[in-house]
């Protein structure tokens, strides 16, 4: 993540975090057990709390994080606003299975 994604979204992604404690517990086991996956069955549990999330942002906090994408180079991009936004969904799911996974070193 880029120092405007964590800034706009490091607090919000904290926030499902708290307010879905079960499931994060279950993800991180779920980690802790069978390693490294491509998909772990508990993130179906943070999809839409990570909609959510999107869907909140203001037109002008949609905004920035789109144009951030669009300054990494190295990154896909995309015909219209709106799957930028998707892409961040995605984006933020990697985010919470990234931090499951630096917190399993501490279960």
């Amino acid at each position: 993540m880029t120092k405007v994604e964590r800034e706009l979204l490091g607090k919000r992604i904290s926030n499902i975090i708290k307010q879905s404690k079960e499931d994060w517990q279950e993800l991180k086991e779920q980690i802790y057990a069978q390693g490294y996956q491509s998909y772990y069955t508990c993130q179906k549990q943070f999809e839409y709390p990570i909609k959510m999330l999107i869907r909140k942002l203001s037109p002008d906090e949609a905004q920035l994080l789109i144009n951030e994408w669009k300054s990494r180079r190295e990154r896909i991009q995309f015909d219209n606003d709106e799957d930028y936004l998707k892409r961040y969904e995605a984006y933020i799911m990697e985010e919470l299975v990234s931090r499951a996974s630096k917190a399993t070193y501490y279960m």
